[in-house]
């Protein structure tokens, strides 16, 4: 199944100008907004707060871009209850043997433009959901003009299919819990992440929504990456989806000071909709891990 586009195409290009997204109904809560660096105490460089009162956390000491610490601090995004993996467990993952990520990575870097993309601001191992509900793992990277995301082969050491997003193109950042329709038969998720949007709060035509293998949709979603509930390594960077969040408001903000100044990207705290109403191929895809390169007792893909 396909779920990108191949390394040869420019998803910027391509796709970005043709998207026709979703509307904003599934967004419910705070708001936040993207303008000049504060210098008020305690808030986060680049964010004015204006919404009712928020749980989240915005006094998280060391996130901020270029830091040297390896370590994050607590999960900021609700993460799945009872799900524990061992150090036996994230052994499985091919991207967690040795030093697989870090090939990939150099093998990510080749796509990269200088003029689109700058310098490399973070590196991430995350958990894509697409919208049909399938769980995929992928590679991130965080420069200062945009966000490459990537599908990376790690049984191969192959890079399979890439995408660009500039990040002056963002309008929309959301974090919170994911949750279904209403009428939905499909169980809780009982955990949260992020989702980025470029959507201009358009409708995306029927077309795109139900075709599984669409890859213009204007929108990304991703969770932690199943790595991180290993208790060794729940405080990595490299596998939390709140640290890729923190970096990229900032980054965002940034962006937007040269690209578009005096406008507001949005940043929205509350549930994120997962479209999802009775897929059966979902949920056996997800427990299966198969958007994941392992090794299943001898047997690996």
């Amino acid at each position: 199944m396909a779920d990108g586009i191949n390394p040869q195409s420019n998803f910027v290009d391509e796709h970005l100008d043709d998207d026709k997204p979703p509307g904003g109904k599934e967004f419910k809560g705070a708001t936040l907004q993207i303008d000049a660096p504060s210098t008020q105490n305690g808030e986060e460089p680049g964010v004015g707060y204006a919404g009712p009162g928020s749980n989240f956390n915005r006094n998280r000491p060391g996130s901020v871009i270029g830091r040297q610490s390896v370590r994050s601090t607590a999960s900021r995004t609700s993460m799945r209850p009872g799900f524990i993996k061992t150090e036996r467990m994230s052994d499985q993952y091919f991207s967690y043997k040795e030093s697989n990520f870090d090939k990939a990575i150099d093998k990510c870097k080749e796509v990269m433009k200088d003029d689109l993309d700058g310098k490399i601001l973070g590196k991430y191992l995350l958990t894509e959901i697409d919208h049909w509900n399938n769980e995929r793992e992928k590679i991130i990277l965080l420069t200062e003009g945009s966000i490459l995301v990537f599908k990376y082969n790690f049984i191969l050491n192959k890079l399979e299919e890439w995408r660009r997003l500039l990040l002056h193109m963002v309008d929309h950042i959301a974090i919170g819990d994911f949750k279904y329709p209403d009428k939905s038969l499909m169980p809780d998720r009982e955990h949260g992440g992020i989702q980025i949007r470029w959507n201009k709060n358009e409708e995306p035509g029927w077309a795109q929504k139900w075709n599984p293998f669409c890859t213009t949709l204007p929108y990304m979603t991703f969770s932690h990456h199943p790595v991180l509930y290993n208790p060794k390594e729940n405080e990595t960077v490299t596998y939390n989806v709140d640290e890729f969040y923190e970096h990229l408001v900032q980054a965002v903000s940034e962006c937007y000071k040269k690209k578009r100044p005096g406008e507001k990207v949005t940043i929205l705290e509350g549930p994120i909709l997962i479209e999802s109403y009775a897929s059966i191929s979902s949920l056996i895809y997800n427990q299966s891990g198969l958007g994941f390169f392992m090794d299943r007792n001898g047997i690996c893909f």
